[in-house]
């Protein structure tokens, strides 16, 4: 895998893990909602694969209220701080690539 693709990979997953965070901070109130998180596991060929799933109720995030929801609002917040970084440092990575590319193609020519 390509430096653009792995980078490409890491941008979808914060995305993703993004997503779910906003999602969670939006039931914080719902009665019974469960937490989503994304799990990111490392592919051998390079990049990440995500995958969302729902925290039980055991978790370490405990409920506020009987019947609520299980979301820690300054869990999702470093989450949300986290994934965007690791967006942004995915974001960079691939513009590296793409210009060293930009310049050996520069060389051959």
């Amino acid at each position: 895998m390509d430096g653009v693709s792995a980078s490409s990979s890491g941008i979808q997953a914060a995305t993703q893990s993004m997503a779910a965070s906003a999602n969670n901070l939006a039931n914080l109130n719902t009665d019974g909602y469960r937490a989503q998180t994304v799990v990111q596991e490392a592919q051998p060929q390079g990049g990440v694969r995500d995958t969302v799933v729902l925290q039980s109720p055991a978790q370490p995030q405990a409920q506020s209220r009987p019947g609520g929801s299980n979301v820690d609002p300054a869990t999702e917040a470093v989450n949300l701080d986290t994934q965007g970084t690791s967006y942004q440092a995915n974001l960079q990575a691939a513009n590296a690539q793409q210009q060293m590319l930009g310049s050996a193609l520069d060389l051959q020519a």
